[in-house]
C-alpha cells in the first residue's frame, strides 16, 4: 500500500488534475513533469525496497518477506506505469478505453490466481503479487497503445510546471497518508480496547459495506477531469451543476444496496456469513447507512480540487481523522463494535460538511472575481 503510494501514485493526481485542464503548451509541460515524477519515486521506492530489504524483514521474525518485498517493488513500478496512460486517458474522458484496460488486468490476474488456486499451487503472496504485476503489464501495453497520441514530449518540462505538481502532489500525499491512518484507526483500536468479536464482525460489516464506496470513485474518475476543464476554461456555472449531477446518479446507483443494508442487516449478514455475525447487525445498519453521507464529502472533495484547491480536502481528511480517533477512544471502551461505527458515522459526516462547504465558499470566491472583474471592465 506504502509502496504504492509513495511510489508516484501521489503524483499521479497532479497528472489526473493538471493535464485535465484546457489544451495549451503548460498543460501539457505539467503532465510531463508529473510524468517523469510518477517514474522517478516508482524506481526510487523499488530501490529502496530492495536496498533495505533485511530492515523490513526483520519486522516479522516468524514470516519470510525475503520473496515477498522483491515482488512489492515489482508491483509498484508496474503500477505505476500503467496508470501514466490510464490517467492521460481519462484527461480526455476515455473511461471505455480505460474500463478494457482494467477488464484485461482483472482476467490476468485473476485467472493465474484462479489456475493456481485450482491446481493447488498457491503457495504463497508472492504469487499473487506478481500475477498483479502482470496484469499492470498487460494494463500498460494498452492504455498505452491508446493513450500514444496524448503524450506531448515536445513541450518539454518547466519550473512552473514543477511547481505546480510539486504542490498538488504535495497535497495529495498528505491527504492519503491521513487517509490511511483515518480508515485503519478504527480497526487498530479495536484490536486494542475491545473483544476479538467485535473485531471480526466490524470488519466484516466493513467488507459488505465497500461495494457502495466504489460507485462514488467511479463517478470521481470522471468528475475529476470534467470539472477542471471546465474551470480552466471559465465555465464555472458548470461546476455545482455537474457535481450535483454526480451526487444524484451515485446515490441512485446506491440506493438499492443501501436499503437492504440499513432495513435488512441482519438478513444480509446472515446470508453471507451463515449466522456468525447476527448479534452484531448494528454494525452493518450504521455502516450501510454512511453510504449516503459519504459522496458528499467525496465528491465536493474532489470539485475542491478540481478548482485548484486540493487543500480543502486535505483540511477535511484532517477533521475526519481527528473526529474519529477522538470518538473512538471515547465509545469504543463502551460500546465496542458499535461505538466504532457511530464514530465513523460522525467522522465521515464532518468531513463531508466540512468539503461541501469550503467547495461552495470557492465556487463563490471565484463567481465575484469574476463579477468583480467584468464590472472594472464595463467602468
Amino acid at each position: 500500500m506504502f509502496a504504492g503510494l509513495l511510489g508516484g501514485g501521489f503524483v499521479l493526481q497532479a497528472l489526473l488534475k493538471l493535464g485535465s485542464e484546457r489544451p495549451s503548451r503548460e498543460t501539457s509541460a505539467a503532465a510531463n513533469t508529473a510524468i517523469l515524477l510518477t517514474v522517478g519515486f516508482s524506481i526510487a521506492v523499488a530501490v529502496l525496497l530492495l536496498l533495505f530489504q533485511g530492515v523490513l524483514d526483520s519486522f516479522y521474525s516468524d514470516i519470510d518477506l525475503s520473496r515477498i518485498i522483491p515482488s512489492i517493488a515489482l508491483v509498484a513500478i508496474t503500477g505505476a506505469l500503467a496508470f501514466i496512460p490510464r490517467n492521460l486517458l481519462l484527461t480526455k474522458l476515455g473511461t471505455g478505453k480505460v474500463m478494457y484496460a482494467d477488464i484485461l488486468s482483472l482476467i490476468i490476474r485473476g485467472g493465474i490466481v484462479g489456475w493456481l488456486i485450482y491446481a493447488g499451487k498457491l503457495t504463497g503472496a508472492e504469487q499473487v503479487l506478481r500475477a498483479t504485476a502482470l496484469a499492470n503489464t498487460g494494463a500498460f501495453i494498452l492504455n498505452f497503445w491508446h493513450a500514444k497520441s496524448l503524450f506531448d514530449p515536445a513541450a518539454g518540462l518547466s519550473r512552473d510546471a514543477f511547481r505546480r505538481v510539486a504542490k498538488f502532489a504535495g497535497y495529495s500525499l498528505g491527504i492519503s497518508l491521513a487517509g490511511f491512518v483515518y480508515t485503519r484507526t478504527d480497526i487498530l483500536m479495536l484490536g486494542k480496547m475491545a473483544p476479538a468479536a467485535d473485531v471480526a464482525a466490524y470488519s466484516a460489516s466493513r467488507a459488505l459495506t465497500s461495494m457502495v464506496v466504489i460507485v462514488s470513485a467511479a463517478a470521481n474518475m470522471v468528475l475529476m477531469p470534467v470539472i477542471s476543464r471546465a474551470w480552466s476554461e471559465n465555465r464555472r456555472d458548470a461546476v455545482i451543476r455537474m457535481t450535483m449531477k454526480a451526487l444524484g446518479i451515485v446515490q441512485l446507483i446506491q440506493l438499492p444496496v443501501v436499503v437492504l443494508l440499513v432495513c435488512f442487516p441482519g438478513f444480509v449478514i446472515d446470508a453471507v456469513y451463515d449466522g456468525r455475525y447476527s448479534a452484531n447487525w448494528p454494525i452493518l445498519a450504521i455502516l450501510g447507512g454512511l453510504a449516503v453521507i459519504r459522496p458528499f464529502g467525496s465528491l465536493f472533495s474532489t470539485a475542491g480540487t478540481a478548482m485548484n484547491k486540493p487543500q480543502y480536502s486535505f483540511w477535511s481528511v484532517l477533521i475526519s481523522a481527528a473526529v474519529n480517533i477522538g470518538l473512538n477512544l471515547y465509545l469504543i471502551p463502551k460500546m465496542g463494535g458499535i461505538g466504532a461505527a457511530l464514530a465513523t458515522c460522525a467522522a465521515v459526516f464532518t468531513g463531508a460538511v466540512a468539503a461541501v462547504i469550503l467547495a461552495l465558499v470557492r465556487f463563490g470566491e471565484r463567481n465575484r472575481d469574476d463579477e468583480t472583474g467584468q464590472a472594472d471592465s464595463s467602468c
